[in-house]
């Protein structure tokens, strides 16, 4: 008689894989730092009337090194370096790739706010997805990869 359950898939299947798995944990980390960057813009320019490069740019640097440290200990935790030396020059590396998206970011929003007159809140969030794939990417590639 022949078995009418249906097969079930391959483990293999399910898996997505080690840079999907990490582009996953990166996610995570990086929608963390979507709220850090966020809350910030909007004390910073919304509470306390801060100029809004100013305070972007200061959301942005709290973002990257909330990221930083996220990425570090969760998405490329097999990946840690063997010295302090070499951690700090990770975070090095991690913050230069950092900049460029955050230069995207406040630019980006600047731009969105001035010549669209979006919402600040909404331009911040559209200037953040900008910046994301190169993080990702460069951060795979570069700052975290094995050595």
């Amino acid at each position: 008689m022949p078995d009418l359950q249906p097969a079930a898939p391959e483990p293999a299947a399910l898996d997505a894989g080690p840079l999907g798995r990490r582009a996953l944990r990166f996610l995570v980390v990086r929608a963390s730092g979507v709220l850090v960057n966020q809350l910030g813009l909007m004390l910073l320019h919304g509470g306390w009337r801060w100029p809004l490069p100013v305070a972007s740019a200061l959301a942005v640097e709290a973002s990257i090194l909330s990221n930083f440290t996220g990425n570090s200990l969760w998405t490329w935790r097999g990946d840690r370096p063997a010295s302090l030396r070499l951690w700090i020059r990770r975070g090095l590396g991690y913050h230069a790739v950092a900049l460029v998206a955050g230069a995207i970011n406040v630019t980006g929003l600047w731009l969105l706010v001035r010549f669209l007159g979006l919402d600040y809140r909404l331009a911040n969030l559209l200037a953040i997805g900008a910046g994301s794939l190169w993080t990702f990417l460069a951060s795979d590639r570069w700052v975290f990869r094995r050595r």
